[in-house]
């Protein structure tokens, strides 16, 4: 299975345009981009944040993926809730996640390391034990009740206040990554190169012209009286 970084969908006006795009706008349209320089220094994250590493980052989104999202994967049985079925890791939600972050925001300083250097604080706060663990990310090494905490400091606790609707929303994103065709729709050809994870998770049949379900009228019936 391979992770296409451009998959493209008609806009509501016509024009093409990529998930990474959709999830920039809706991480800008939660309003908090604003805030991040000031949270971040006030909570003395600046360098922290600026120099998190692409390993770092992807490590702790997918403590993240798997905890909207869990499968069979590592990320969920460490976190004590997993499944046997493909997750959201298996329908690569991670690099999409990161990908769309950092095109909310494509100057410095990097938005997906300091969501992630967020994620990591707000994990030690909850479990000061977590930055020690068999991830380099703190955040991944939470249990899932631990993860859920985390997110709820990031969303209540006074100095984060102005993020709230920057993390309120990222759930959210995660979950819309894990179940759409972003890890498997080449751009190139406009075709899935496989059947997306999020279709077996939701029983989804696929594309079709009609459902049995749609032909003739209920009962057999021919007409409808007024």
């Amino acid at each position: 299975m391979k992770f296409f970084t451009e998959p493209e969908f008609a806009a509501p006006a016509g024009a093409p345009y990529s998930r990474r795009t959709f999830v920039g706008r809706l991480v800008a349209a939660s309003g908090a981009l604003v805030f991040l320089p000031a949270v971040l220094e006030r909570a003395g994250l600046t360098d922290e944040a600026a120099a998190a590493t692409p390993d770092l980052v992807t490590d702790t989104f997918n403590g993240l993926v798997a905890f909207v999202v869990p499968g069979p994967d590592a990320y969920s049985v460490a976190q004590g809730e997993s499944t046997p079925e493909p997750g959201g890791i298996d329908a690569y939600a991670t690099p999409a996640l990161i990908q769309g972050i950092g095109f909310a925001s494509p100057f410095p300083p990097d938005l997906a390391g300091t969501v992630a250097t967020l994620l990591n604080t707000a994990a030690q706060i909850v479990n000061p034990a977590s930055a020690a663990g068999g991830f380099a990310s703190p955040f991944a090494n939470l249990s899932f009740a631990e993860k859920a905490g985390a997110l709820a400091v990031l969303e209540n606790a006074d100095p984060f206040a102005q993020l709230r609707s920057l993390f309120g929303v990222l759930p959210s994103i995660v979950a819309f990554l894990a179940y759409s065709e972003v890890g498997v729709f080449d751009p190139a050809t406009r075709t899935l190169v496989a059947r997306p994870v999020g279709w077996d998770l939701s029983s989804y049949e696929g594309v079709a012209d009609g459902r049995d379900a749609f032909i003739g009228y209920f009962e057999n019936r021919r007409r409808v009286d007024a």
